[in-house]
């Protein structure tokens, strides 16, 4: 009995082995049966056929998005779409010899898009639909009190709306897709008006008064029922109050500033600063206390404004341990023939680069010392280089700085990190040098930016020669045996500025004419920078300028 069981058992193992090696024979490098892709049947399919029969059916066609009676059309050439029948077939083969060979299985098709795009297209419509609702609003009218209880808006729900473009390219069913459109409700019930026109009433001809060091700021009623919701109070909106706040009292710390004296040490010439920064979440739960408070009692509060000083980050007594011993690297430029103004401006600048310690490892920017370049800063109207113009600008002379610092980066063999050629050569850095040893910078976009990577502090000292017209950039620190190369400009491509261009201007007096940009000749220039020590080579690059000609453009009166 048990060989017979036996026998039959091995006889069943055969049969299924012979019908799996049948199968696999039927379907050798075959897709299996019951592969499906889009609703397609690839069953049966060698990997070279599918890809035949998806090249018919995988077309790409418009995306149509309907929101009531209106559509939109999204085509696929506008969000770069496209189907790949091969690696679909691919798929659709390897996925059918995984688990059980009865089992039936669903390829997606393999596809393509330009993320952005479709990002753009579905912002595109919801431009459309969006509408902002309108906030509860409390207004004051007449010594009365009038709660507008806002309007209902509408918003695309672009995540869901991306969900269902996905299904209806992955499913080949270009049918019109519904856009889902998600309501805003901030519009207020009969009683959420009447509670808020209530709280309003309490608050009428309130006010809170915040204080610190002798100054007072005053939130009057008109801020506070701004500040009223039918929750409580508008966080957002008073969060926005005390950052603009802020921008008025936060200063950082100053450090002090320094210069390098004949006996070898360092002084201070001007001392160093703390810095003060409003604690502004600790402000925002304060302000919403007291108008807690101020809706309760009527009482009107006044509360110091919450703040943190911040250290400077050098303390004078340190700066003889920073080991600035010597000078070691030196930068110059003529501005001989600079308008009153531009001079003005140039020393301005340099002061505030003067005694400045930069740490080792720092990376120095220029803009971030030189604060704001306009008028509210002091800064006088000079010629600048503004959007392909030669105009009358707050600050101009200020590049003749960052380029005298370039230079002196430069001969001490610092890493430049950012420096940017001006549009077209300047004849003032040309005086007493070759072009393409200039730095423009235009804050907060444009800056010149060097690193300090000597073993110790850099001291920056400034001065301007008057007699000479010279302005002088020296570095002071420690030598650690380094050499700086900079080799002389090569110049090549040089073209003639374009021909002089008058204008009519009828501002100006009869036969008058007034040149308001100068001519330039355009030119590629390149030098090479090599910094070694001893047998190190620590930079070796060139720096590349691309000068445009430029026109001389000249404004005239009336004819005679």
């Amino acid at each position: 009995m048990r060989r017979r069981l036996l026998v039959l058992i091995i006889l069943m193992v055969s049969l299924l082995v012979v019908a799996l090696i049948a199968f696999e024979a039927a379907y050798w490098q075959k897709i299996y049966p019951g592969v499906t892709t889009a609703g397609i049947d690839l069953g049966n399919l060698t990997v070279a056929e599918a890809t035949h029969k998806l090249t018919g059916k995988f077309v790409a066609q418009p995306l149509t998005t309907t929101w009531g009676t209106a559509s939109w059309v999204i085509i696929s050439s506008q969000i770069q779409l496209e189907y790949n029948p091969a690696q679909t077939a691919t798929q659709a083969y390897q996925v059918s010899r995984q688990g059980m060979v009865w089992q039936r299985k669903t390829v997606d098709p393999v596809f393509s898009w330009q993320e952005n795009q479709l990002q753009a297209a579905i912002a595109s419509v919801s431009a459309q639909i969006n509408i902002p609702a309108q906030e509860p609003e409390v207004q004051i009218t007449n010594g009365q009190v009038v709660v507008m209880p806002g309007e209902n808006g509408q918003a695309v729900d672009e995540r869901q709306l991306r969900q269902k473009i996905n299904l209806a390219i992955v499913s080949l069913n270009f049918s019109p897709i519904d856009i889902p459109v998600q309501r805003l409700q901030p519009k207020l019930t009969a009683s959420q008006t009447e509670q808020m026109r209530q709280r309003a009433e309490k608050l009428l001809t309130k006010q809170l008064l915040l204080t610190l060091d002798g100054k007072q700021w005053k939130v009057d009623t008109a801020e506070i029922m701004a500040w009223l919701n039918s929750n409580g109070w508008n966080r957002p909106l008073i969060e926005s109050w005390v950052a603009d706040l802020a921008t008025n009292i936060d200063h950082p710390a100053q450090n002090a500033l320094f210069k390098y004296v004949d006996t070898g040490k360092v002084e201070e010439f001007k001392p160093g600063q703390e810095g003060l920064v409003v604690k502004q979440s600790d402000l925002v739960d304060g302000i919403i206390t007291n108008l807690n408070q101020l809706e309760t009692d009527g009482s009107t509060p006044t509360f110091p404004v919450p703040v943190t000083t911040t250290s400077p980050t050098i303390q004078t007594n340190q700066v003889n341990t920073f080991g600035i011993q010597e000078l070691i690297g030196h930068g110059q430029s003529d501005y001989s023939g600079s308008i009153p103004n531009r001079i003005f401006n140039l020393k301005k600048a340099a002061g505030s680069m003067n005694g400045v310690l930069v740490a080792p490892g720092e990376t120095f920017s220029f803009a971030k010392y030189v604060g704001d370049i306009s008028a509210e800063t002091g800064y006088k109207q000079a010629y600048i280089i503004k959007d392909g113009k030669t105009i009358l600008g707050d600050g101009g002379g200020v590049c003749q700085v960052s380029t005298t610092l370039f230079r002196a980066a430069l001969n001490t063999g610092l890493p430049i990190v950012e420096r940017t050629a001006h549009a077209y050569r300047v004849h003032y850095y040309e005086q007493d040098s070759g072009p393409g040893l200039d730095a423009t910078i235009f804050t907060p976009s444009v800056d010149f930016k060097f690193k300090n990577d000597t073993p110790a502090y850099l001291l920056i000292q400034t001065s301007v020669d008057e007699s000479k017209k010279i302005l002088h950039f020296d570095l002071y620190g420690t030598t650690d045996g380094r050499i700086a190369t900079v080799s002389k400009p090569k110049v090549w491509d040089v073209t003639p500025p374009p021909p002089d261009l008058y204008t009519d201007d009828p501002t100006l007096p009869k036969g008058t004419v007034k040149q308001v940009d100068f001519k330039a000749w355009g030119a590629k220039v390149s030098f090479d920078y090599k910094v070694t020590r001893g047998e190190e080579v620590l930079q070796s690059r060139t720096f590349y300028s691309v000068y445009r000609p430029w026109q001389a453009v000249y404004l005239k009166g009336p004819a005679q």
